[in-house]
């Protein structure tokens, strides 16, 4: 493992993009094939479609069937992206995948979360997170909440109750599969209300699916009838402009390709 001791401020690199939640001072590093540095950046697009200018970012990079890529980043996109699961967690929180652990680390400020497990079936990500000391950044309050479990986050199952699970596993935004391991995940877990990254473009797939075609906007009632026919309880925020948001994104976080939303889950 090679850790390099020179500090990195997330929310510095920023520029004048905001957000109210916490973010820990990351260390250059480099655990097995993970790799945690920082990249240079002056424009990225944002979760809902707006264009951040901002002075860099810190990555996370690992394994892919190809070759290494960006698996997180603390870069607008991802914030905006988990700002609703970690407002929404409760009680005993779930979170699959460590990742950064920067989210793990907001889920266990929230005071309205008692106890966060973390699933996570690498323990190059648990070695390389813990020795850069996400965690120690924490309050005392905040980091007694944590547990770490190493486990496949699609086969692990909870023996206490869940109130919130947060998912996060998944190298793109959309992916087929992606519904079907969500399902297979609340199957096992039962959680009373569910989160997962990048759930409003998989929304999007589905109401795609339903009209056939990409549609000029997604409306609330379609938003709401894709969400029905999940089958799973999403936590949804209660935004007037939640389904105008996902419209203004989806052009720039869903593939290219035609047809891309009749790809079945397999």
């Amino acid at each position: 493992m090679i850790i390099d001791d020179s500090g990195i401020d997330p929310a510095a690199l920023f520029g004048d993009f905001r957000s109210a939640l916490w973010f820990p001072r990351y260390r250059a590093g480099v655990c097995g094939a993970w790799r945690v540095r920082a990249m240079q950046q002056i424009a990225v697009r944002g979760y809902w479609g707006t264009t951040c200018l901002v002075n860099g970012t810190v990555v996370l990079t690992g394994p892919s069937r190809e070759d290494a890529k960006v698996w997180m980043s603390l870069t607008p996109m991802e914030v905006e992206s988990q700002e609703i699961g970690i407002a929404a967690a409760r009680g005993h929180t779930v979170i699959l995948g460590l990742g950064m652990g920067w989210a793990a680390a907001n889920i266990a400020l929230n005071p309205a979360v008692e106890h966060v497990t973390v699933v996570e079936r690498d323990l190059d990500i648990v070695a390389l997170v813990g020795a850069l000391g996400i965690f120690a950044q924490l309050p005392d309050r905040a980091r007694g909440k944590i547990e770490l479990v190493v486990a496949d986050a699609l086969t692990w199952r909870p023996d206490t109750r869940v109130d919130s699970l947060q998912a996060d596993i998944w190298l793109k935004v959309t992916e087929p599969q992606k519904w079907d391991d969500v399902r297979r995940m609340c199957d096992n877990i039962q959680p009373s209300a569910l989160y997962f990254w990048g759930q409003e473009m998989e929304l999007w797939r589905l109401a795609c699916r339903a009209v056939g075609g990409l549609p000029e906007s997604l409306t609330p009632d379609m938003l709401a009838d894709a969400v029905k026919s999940s089958a799973v309880p999403l936590i949804i925020p209660d935004w007037p402009d939640y389904a105008a948001r996902i419209t203004a994104g989806a052009p720039w976080w869903t593939p290219r390709q035609a047809d891309w939303w009749r790809a079945s889950d397999v």
